[in-house]
């Protein structure tokens, strides 16, 4: 890399933040603004977004004295590399408004979102889609490419103390803000190696250092997730070396081998790999790595959508079905429903009743043309599930009960959100019910929700928050927004016009096409598991 790469990769950040912030567009319709400046600039606060901003660049202490090994484009030198690792601070922002006194509530929907993004594609290199393609130039640089190390963005930890001292000396008041650092930028020498010294005229010791593993072929080079794979080459084991296999940022010790032998090495593809499909294969020996080979893992899914829910409901995994195969699916090990919809390329599949407990679950494909074959391993999050919501109050002395009943509410920390109220339980037993009692009398009518060992359950009961748009014709798509909207029956009600729809894995959205209606004012409410929402006002077009 040269010296403009720090630039390039503050501009790489700020083009992926830019091309996917409010995608779903689950903040309105606005695209919030990406801004790179210091956060004392009036300009960071125009328009709702982030600002990314670098504010400390440190030396890499592992690389510091190690000799430049050179990029695709460049040989390496003995001289080492400035190598170094950028330190950002990201800072949602929204504008103020006279209307309200509650903008930051923008900015931190905003900060999340970018959040989510940089957690969603922490290594640049490998983001590859509609928005962000790693390959283009404008995108990301290609010195970027041709570095051997990948940019990767962490999160990092941070005290109250180190962001007190930066907005002090920014003389600016604190903003919520999160730190990433990113490494590893190394620039390589500009200043020509000195010309080497005379030969020495007496008896010395010539002493050169070793060559890396070299990959010679990689058998087979596709293949499922999990299979056994052989790599074959040379100087695989050296005496007093360590070796190790990097399957992308997954190490593998001689531990994990099926085979260790100078020139070969067997392993299994692990079942569950982060990125995909395409992994990267070297053989490291100590600090030598080999050129990366390929494997392409096939079949491959990404995520299911959406991320976390409920047991009956259908998560959507995006997959291209091959022609005259058939399709199952397999979720914490157990067999579950599946339907295709092959002209959007995705797969429905129904998480199974039986699941009892909370957490992630497993979600594997099965492909059958002649031969099954597992896809990769991705997971669904079970979260607890509220069906019914009882309050009732007594005086002498006041008390408010509150009796929840669902699923899968049963954990060792359990606690019971009634409206801005949060009340302990602590451990529940009972999967189907939760108990608390408060010693006052409380507003009925409240928003409820469960938190079992750190997961949340639905809002009960439903509610509504928008419709986008609020103006449209029959025919056209809507999105209803609000909370506590997923469950296994499902239906929107336009006026008298009930318009039923499949199994709802989403929770805070509904999608559903506007019934033939006269034009005028509606009344849109949807119905979950029996519960009914609010009504919001609907204008239909003529």
């Amino acid at each position: 890399m040269s010296y403009l790469a720090i630039g390039a990769v503050t501009k790489s950040i700020a083009e992926l933040l830019g091309k996917k912030l409010n995608k779903p567009q689950l903040m309105g319709s606005s695209t919030p603004k990406v801004t790179t400046l210091p956060p004392d600039d009036d300009r960071v606060t125009d328009n709702d977004g982030v600002n990314l901003f670098l504010y400390r660049v440190s030396q890499d202490p592992f690389n510091k004295n190690t000799s430049w090994r050179g990029d695709k484009s460049n040989p390496g030198t003995r001289r080492p590399a400035l190598s170094l690792n950028l330190h950002y601070m990201l800072t949602g922002y929204a504008k103020k408004s006279n209307v309200t006194a509650v903008d930051d509530i923008t900015a931190h929907q905003i900060l999340g979102n970018a959040m989510a993004i940089l957690n969603e594609h922490s290594v640049l290199n490998d983001v590859h889609d509609a928005d962000f393609d790693a390959d283009l130039d404008t995108q990301f640089s290609k010195e970027l490419r041709d570095s051997f190390d990948k940019i990767k963005i962490t999160l990092m930890p941070t005290s109250m103390e180190e962001f007190s001292k930066i907005w002090t000396g920014l003389n600016k008041a604190y903003r919520l803000s999160v730190i990433y650092e990113v490494s590893l930028v190394q620039i390589g020498p500009i200043v020509p190696a000195p010309a080497a010294s005379p030969a020495v005229q007496r008896i010395g010791l010539d002493v050169s250092t070793l060559a890396p593993p070299i990959i010679n072929s990689l058998e087979p080079s596709s293949g499922a997730a999990g299979s056994e794979v052989t790599i074959k080459g040379k100087g695989f084991r050296v005496r007093g070396a360590s070796t190790s296999v990097l399957i992308d940022d997954l190490a593998l010790s001689p531990a994990d081998f099926v085979k260790l032998t100078d020139d070969e090495i067997v392993l299994n593809i692990n079942e569950a790999p982060q990125r995909g499909p395409r992994l990267q294969v070297s053989v490291k020996v100590d600090d030598r790595q080999s050129e990366p080979f390929v494997y392409e893992v096939r079949p491959w899914i990404p995520s299911p959508q959406p991320l976390r829910g409920f047991t009956g409901v259908s998560i959507a995994i995006p997959f291209q079905a091959p022609a005259g195969a058939t399709l199952t699916a397999q979720i914490d090990g157990k067999p579950a429903s599946v339907s295709v919809n092959a002209r959007e390329n995705v797969v429905l599949a129904t998480v199974p009743t039986s699941i009892t407990a909370n957490g992630p679950k497993s979600v594997v494909l099965i492909v059958n043309d002649g031969t099954p074959k597992r896809s990769n391993t991705r997971f669904f999050e079970v979260l607890p599930m509220i069906e019914n919501l009882s309050v009732t109050t007594a005086t002498t002395p006041d008390k408010t009960t509150i009796t929840v009943t669902g699923q899968r509410l049963n954990g060792a920390d359990v606690n019971v959100k009634y409206g801005k109220m949060i009340i302990r339980k602590g451990e529940n037993t009972t999967a189907a019910t939760v108990v608390v009692d408060v010693g006052r009398i409380l507003p009925s009518g409240l928003p409820v929700s469960v938190v079992v060992d750190g997961r949340e359950s639905n809002v009960w009961p439903p509610r509504l928050t928008d419709l986008d748009p609020p103006q449209v014709f029959a025919g056209d798509e809507i999105t209803l927004t609000g909370s506590g909207l997923s469950g296994q029956t499902v239906s929107v009600n336009f006026g008298s016009t009930r318009v039923d729809l499949p199994k709802q894995a989403a929770a805070s959205f509904i999608r559903v096409k506007v019934p033939p209606l006269s034009a005028g004012a509606v009344a849109v409410k949807a119905t979950v598991n029996g519960k009914d929402t609010n009504a919001l006002s609907l204008l239909i077009l003529g």
